[in-house]
């Protein structure tokens, strides 16, 4: 009868330790281990760099103005006004950005910039054209 209890209460042990065990196999299971081959990791640097040396299309130029935008003015992005090559230099975009809401809406302050990308998407300077409210008559550029 003792020997029961006893197993018993080993079988206790063990059920006790089994969580402890889940949870490491979680971990390791979780991407901390590099498991790509030195093949895969040189392909993929490769690839990146390919991509960054390669000239961008115009979907991409405007892909990259509406990321800029966002990030580097640090408004809300409204919208794509204008993109057009620069010669060989890469594209001039131009961006509006919602500078400061307000209710009503027309009454919105929007910011136009001007973002200036090389061939490869990065940015090499932008500009305020100019700010005006949202409800304000105007021409187009």
């Amino acid at each position: 009868m003792s020997d029961q209890a006893n197993d018993h209460t080993d079988q206790d042990d063990i059920d006790d330790a089994a969580p402890s065990t889940e949870i490491e196999e979680e971990e390791l299971s979780s991407g901390d281990i590099d498991t790509e081959s030195p093949e895969q990791a040189a392909s993929a640097e490769e690839e990146s760099s390919q991509s960054s040396d390669s000239p961008i299309s115009l979907g991409e130029a405007q892909n990259r103005a509406r990321e800029v935008a966002e990030d580097l003015l640090e408004h809300g992005f409204e919208g794509i006004i204008k993109i057009e090559a620069a010669g060989d230099d890469g594209w001039r975009t131009v961006v509006e950005v919602v500078e400061r809401r307000a209710v009503p809406d027309t009454q919105d302050i929007i910011g136009r910039y001007e973002i200036m990308l090389d061939t490869t998407g990065n940015v090499t300077g932008y500009e305020l054209l100019e700010r005006y409210q949202r409800g304000d008559m105007k021409e187009e550029l």
